[in-house]
């Protein structure tokens, strides 16, 4: 066995940091309701959320939003 000093590494002292993944509605600027209408569609009811359907007004593609029933009250997009 070798000796117990530390091994020298290169740009030791500078840390990388994780790149944030982009998210789909960081492009886009406005509202949630003005990018997608909410449909009547109930698809699923859990304690603290609900998923319902939703409409994008660019696009006309359909999908299913997770909304929040928490004191911020905020719709996360969930493809």
């Amino acid at each position: 066995m070798g000796s117990s000093e530390p091994l020298p590494i290169a740009d030791g002292d500078r840390r990388r940091k994780k790149k944030r993944r982009a998210r789909a509605t960081d492009s886009l600027p406005g509202k949630f309701e003005d990018m997608y209408k909410l449909t009547s569609e109930l698809l699923g009811e859990g304690a603290y959320a609900k998923v319902q359907g939703a409409v994008s007004l660019q696009n006309g593609k359909e999908y299913a939003v997770k909304v929040s029933v928490s004191a911020k009250c905020q719709a996360l997009l969930c493809k």
